[in-house]
């Protein structure tokens, strides 16, 4: 996707855990071809700051752009990755509770460096090399990274222990369709 097909608005929407782009790797980011990238990351803050959904991180693929560009933080401080690098890890891997926005209510303990170097380019092509990121900050940047290169955090976890949190996952999911009828048949019958 060219950013000169994009609307003045630029509306985007989450693929869904089976669309088959989380599974491909993105292009870079090229600021002479694909121009200026503010409104993509505009777009893309609004669907991860949405109070729906609340994430930390999104990665242009999960919304079908196909570029190596995400985002990671919160309203107070949102940092734009852009061509991001991974160039070291460090520390002993440590397993951590993750979610992931385009796997709604899906939670899985990932093993990820507790540390990270890293570069790249901010919204005006300017580069941050080899900053330091410790603890959720390294978890984040490494996990919107994967998206990136098409691994999504599902693969990053063992069979039996995405089974168990996909179970557990539909059992949610059960029972929250089972209190909205419960809730929906109390209001109808109290209302006649």
């Amino acid at each position: 996707m060219h950013m000169e097909d994009m609307d003045d608005k630029l509306e985007l929407t989450l693929v869904s855990e089976q669309d088959p782009k989380l599974k491909q790797e993105c292009e870079d980011w090229n600021f002479k071809v694909d121009g200026d990238p503010t409104e993509l990351i505009t777009a893309m803050t609004k669907i991860m700051l949405n109070p729906a959904t609340q994430g930390i991180g999104l990665a242009a693929p999960q919304c079908g752009v196909m570029k190596n560009i995400f985002i990671m933080g919160t309203d107070e401080h949102l940092v734009a990755c852009i061509n991001p690098v991974v160039d070291a890890v460090m520390g002993e891997k440590q397993i951590y509770l993750e979610g992931c926005l385009s796997f709604p209510n899906l939670w899985l303990h990932i093993k990820r460096n507790p540390e990270a170097l890293v570069s790249y380019q901010t919204t005006t092509g300017e580069w941050v090399n080899k900053a330091k990121l410790e603890g959720i900050k390294a978890r984040v940047f490494l996990h919107e990274y994967d998206h990136l290169l098409g691994v999504t955090f599902d693969e990053r976890c063992g069979e039996l222990s995405l089974s168990l949190a996909k179970k557990r996952r539909a059992k949610a999911i059960r029972l929250k369709q089972k209190l909205a009828k419960k809730i929906a048949s109390q209001a109808l019958s109290s209302s006649s």
